[in-house]
This record gives structure tokens, C-alpha cells and sequence, in this order.
């Protein structure tokens, strides 16, 4: 005879206050049709926090948990918490950046991956996404910077090379003198 699902659900967030990577594999393919399912992973999760409160990761795997179950600030707060456990914490800042381009919060993004970058997550698909939340504010010459180390890093980077064809051209001094749409 199996577990009730309140027993179960108990088990369970006791296997992630343990293990908080579980909790990635378990919403990572998640479809958006299933939602419910990353739900109760974030139940989980949440009751995970409450056996070890001072668990950056734990904070940070249930972040991704809330993004997958579509709560952004959820996310954010996990988020949050994480960061002030660890602020140091990288994977958390870009995650962070991710999160506030979701949540319209674009220089709290550009903010949080900058801090990343300097941190030393010189990633690709961090600096897309730096350049993604310059576009959003028509910072030009920090989009263009953004995907052209993008592309330094990796070549093959065919979003990178799509995003910089479609920038306003700038002058010499790096700024746009094309008249508005």
C-alpha cells in the first residue's frame, strides 16, 4: 500500500531540504499544460524551506519551481532569500535577471545581470539576456556589447547574430541618430 499524498508530499520535501537539485529535475520538462504538477513541486519546496530556512540553494532550486508553475514573484521572493543568504550566489543573480525580465522589471534585470557578469558568469545566455533587457530600454550600445560577447563566446550563437541585425545602426560615438518609427 502506497503513501497518502499528505505523507507523501511530507516525504517529499524532506528529499529536497536534502537534495534541492531534485527539485530542477522534477519541473525540468515540465509542459505548460501541466502546471499542477510544478505546483506541487513548489508545495514541496516550500515545505522543504521550512525544515532548513538557511538554505540558499533550497531557496534557489524552489525559485525555479515557481517559475515553471508560473508565479514570478514567488520566484522573486525565493529569490530574494537566496541572495540574502548568499550574496554572492551567481546562478542565483541570473536567475534573478531572468525573473524581473518576467516581471517587467527590466533595470532590476539589467541590475542583477550586471552583477552576475562582474561576479564571473560570462556566459552566452547571460549576456543575451542582458542584451535582451538594454533593447527594452533602448540602451543601444549595451545590446549591441551584450550580444557581440554573446557571439565572442560562442560562435554558433545564431539569437545573438539575429538580435544584432535587427539594432539601429549607431554613430560614432555608439548612439542611435535614427528618427523614431
Amino acid at each position: 500500500m502506497g503513501l497518502d499524498p499528505i505523507r507523501a508530499a511530507r516525504r517529499l520535501a524532506e528529499v529536497f531540504a536534502d537534495e534541492p537539485e531534485l527539485i530542477l529535475a522534477c519541473v525540468r520538462g515540465t509542459p505548460p499544460s501541466s502546471r499542477g504538477e510544478a505546483q506541487q513541486v513548489l508545495s514541496a519546496a516550500r515545505q522543504a524551506l521550512v525544515l532548513r530556512p538557511r538554505y540558499a540553494d533550497l531557496y534557489f532550486f524552489a525559485a525555479h519551481a515557481a517559475v515553471v508553475a508560473n508565479e514570478p514573484d514567488a520566484a522573486a521572493g525565493l529569490l530574494a532569500q537566496a541572495l540574502e543568504l548568499n550574496p554572492t550566489y551567481r546562478d542565483a543573480r541570473v536567475l534573478a535577471g531572468r525573473v524581473a525580465l518576467l516581471r517587467q522589471r527590466v533595470e532590476e534585470a539589467r541590475a542583477h545581470l550586471s552583477l552576475a557578469l562582474a561576479s564571473g558568469a560570462d556566459y552566452p545566455d547571460v549576456h543575451m539576456l542582458l542584451g535582451q533587457a538594454s533593447e527594452r530600454v533602448q540602451d543601444w550600445p549595451q545590446a549591441r556589447a551584450a550580444y557581440q560577447r554573446a557571439l565572442t563566446l560562442n560562435s554558433n550563437l545564431h539569437a545573438a547574430r539575429a538580435a544584432l541585425a535587427t539594432l539601429p545602426s549607431g554613430g560614432a560615438d555608439g548612439v542611435c541618430h535614427e528618427l523614431p518609427a
